[in-house]
C-alpha cells in the first residue's frame, strides 16, 4: 500500500513540475518575443545628404559603394524586400555576420538610413 502512495506522489510531483515549467515559458514568451523586436523605429524626415555620409562611413566597406554588394548582399534593390521598419531593426541589431549599429549609430540616424535604403527599389 504505501508503494502505490509513494508512486502516486512521485508521479503528481512530476506532473506538477511540467505543469509549471509550462506556466514560466508561455508567460515569458511575449517578454523574449519584444526583446527580439527591439524598439520601434521613431519618426524621422529623411536627410539624403546625412543618410549617405552614414552608408560611406559604416556600410560601403560591405556593401560596395554603389549598393552593389561585396562581402555583404547587394543593397541597389533592398526597398522591394524589406520595410522601412525591418531595415530599421536589421541596422540596429545586425544579423548573421552584419554587426550591430546600436552601440555606434544614434537611433535617429539609423531610422534615416533605414528611410534612404528604402528607397532603393
Amino acid at each position: 500500500m504505501q508503494k502505490w502512495i509513494m508512486a502516486i506522489l512521485f508521479f503528481g510531483a512530476c506532473a506538477f513540475g511540467l505543469v509549471m515549467l509550462m506556466v514560466g515559458a508561455v508567460q515569458d514568451k511575449p517578454e523574449k518575443e519584444q526583446e527580439a523586436q527591439g524598439p520601434s523605429m521613431p519618426g524621422v524626415t529623411l536627410d539624403q545628404a546625412a543618410a549617405e555620409a552614414i552608408y560611406k562611413q559604416s556600410c560601403v566597406a560591405c556593401h560596395g559603394n554603389q549598393l552593389e554588394g561585396k562581402l555583404g548582399p547587394n543593397l541597389q534593390k533592398v526597398g522591394t524586400k524589406l520595410t522601412n521598419e525591418q531595415l530599421y531593426k536589421l541596422v540596429l541589431n545586425g544579423k548573421g555576420a552584419m554587426p550591430a549599429f546600436k552601440s555606434s549609430l544614434k537611433e535617429e540616424e539609423v531610422a534615416n538610413l533605414a528611410l534612404w535604403l528604402a528607397q532603393h527599389k
